[in-house]
């Protein structure tokens, strides 16, 4: 049984008023019991990071850049432990660890260039003698708030962007999955970064709340549901603290009758099951368009009983827990609410869940759903894949359409013209042609649509830069003094 305290100023911080248990989803047993940070701390987090900022925002990129690479190097070197880490708390296979752990290293390699990113415009002689340019500065102090489904990736995308950019930067990772923020710190540490710049505080929305209300605060980056994702955007444009938010996602993989079935249904498996079912890009929607669909579904079917699930320290598991008990009763409702409102349950997961400890949802698939549903309007963030049968390609498209989310969307075709009208056409974030799941790499751009994303920025990619810092415009000229007089007039580009 460990204990995860708080991080402040350089130091570990275990005053707390209230703290939670840290559960291992594959067997619903207690192995920790994480710290909260009370109002007191938490201030004492914001105090030293803003007066971390006044130095940190005036180091050269060279310096930052270079503190990233030692940074990323420490990660190198503790990845077992990180890996291990999000296997026990978070639930996740060995894979999908690993491959957390390589995306965030990659997050880090692209922090790094921030040189060839954080540009600006010059514009010379614009008028007789004047030159304009545009500044870009840190904007001060950043928190980020992470899901509890990428504890790797999502604290160090976020940390990196921030810390490279000039800002310092506040922790608040997920209370279900806290240590890996925590050892980032230590890695922070031992890299150089001056204490103050990175922090955390583990805590519930009353931290998140206290972060985007307090005036020392000027952003948060947060990625969770959308419900909390509108609330703190709402909040935040009370205080005027800026704040990224990005919500849910209910991603429709469209499948047309062109389209190579066996690779659709091993698409839509992988998409749907992997990591039990809980990113915000899974695909959780299928659409057969036409005649397709009782042969697309029949695939899927049967590719589903194959999936290995169990305790994730096992080797040999393709599908684990999903976070919680609670995630796991609540996701056991939507399925219960399936056929009562006309829907089919074709595999029913809590046959095989039942038969295990932890906080298992067996894969599930359930077919003849419609938009209305409670399965079908609702992110239920479990391995349930909804199967809707569309006549046509028009018809997918008014069904995409009409759902409040907007994050991700696939099409599985073999028409390019279709393929590309599709791309134009479809309300989505983050769209594929026969990729399941299209997560970009880190130089293209990565946020939801519609209620999916409450930000008039991306997460990463080139709009993001605009979230971390702001600017201003400078113009300049030098006259000679003797030529100086009152002018009333607007001013005018001679």
């Amino acid at each position: 049984m460990y204990k995860v305290d708080n991080y402040i100023n350089g130091e570990g911080c275990s005053v707390s008023n209230e703290s939670s248990k840290i559960i291992n989803p594959s067997y619903g047993t207690q192995i920790g019991e994480v710290l909260y940070a009370n109002n007191e701390s938490a201030n004492r987090a914001v105090d030293a990071a803003y007066e971390a900022s006044k130095l940190w925002a005036k180091t050269g990129l060279s310096y930052r850049a270079e503190l990233i690479l030692k940074f990323r190097q420490g990660i190198i070197n503790r990845s077992t432990e990180i890996v291990d880490i999000c296997v026990s708390e978070a639930g996740k296979t060995r894979p999908d660890a690993e491959a957390e752990l390589d995306r965030a290293v990659q997050a880090l390699t692209h922090a790094s260039g921030v040189q060839h990113f954080l540009t600006t415009n010059f514009s010379q002689n614009v008028a007789g003698g004047i030159d304009i340019a545009d500044l870009r500065f840190p904007i001060g102090v950043i928190a980020g708030v992470g899901p509890f489904n990428f504890p790797i990736l999502i604290p160090i995308l976020h940390s990196a962007m921030a810390i490279v950019t000039g800002n310092t930067y506040i922790a608040k990772p997920s209370e279900k999955v806290p240590s890996i923020s925590r050892l980032f710190a230590d890695i922070w540490n031992a890299a150089g970064l001056p204490d103050g710049c990175f922090n955390v505080l583990n805590g519930q929305k009353e931290i998140v709340e206290l972060l985007v209300r307090h005036e020392k605060v000027a952003g948060l980056a947060f990625i969770g549901s959308t419900a909390a994702a509108k609330s703190l955007k709402m909040l935040g444009v009370e205080h005027n603290t800026k704040v990224q938010a990005l919500g849910g996602g209910k991603n429709h993989m469209i499948v047309l009758p062109d389209a190579d079935l066996d690779m659709s249904a091993d698409a839509a498996v992988s998409a749907s099951f992997g990591a039990a079912g809980q990113r915000c890009m899974a695909v959780s929607v299928v659409v057969a368009v036409g005649d397709i669909a009782d042969d697309l579904i029949s695939k899927i079917q049967t590719r589903i009983p194959n999936l290995v699930m169990g305790v994730t320290d096992d080797a040999n598991t393709q599908l684990g827990p999903v976070i919680s008990k609670e995630n796991r009763d609540k996701i056991y409702s939507f399925i219960e609410s399936a056929e009562p409102d006309g829907a089919s349950v074709v595999i029913d997961g809590r046959k095989r869940s039942d038969e295990l400890n932890g906080c298992f949802v067996g894969p599930t698939l359930i077919d003849h759903v419609k938009p209305g549903m409670s399965v079908y309007e609702n992110e239920i963030f479990g391995p349930v894949l909804c199967f809707v049968r569309a006549e046509t390609y028009d018809e997918a498209m008014e069904i995409t359409h009409g759902h409040k989310l907007g994050n991700g969307a696939a099409l599985f075709t073999r028409d390019g013209g279709v393929a590309k009208k599709w791309s134009e056409e479809i309300q989505a974030g983050s769209v594929g042609i026969n990729v399941p799941i299209p997560l970009p790499t880190y130089s293209h751009s990565f946020g939801g649509w519609k209620d999916s994303g409450f930000s008039e920025t991306k997460a990463f990619g080139p709009s993001s830069i605009d979230f971390y810092t702001q600017t201003k415009s400078l113009t300049t000229r030098w006259p000679n003094p003797a030529d100086s007089k009152v002018d009333l007039g607007f001013p005018r580009n001679d």
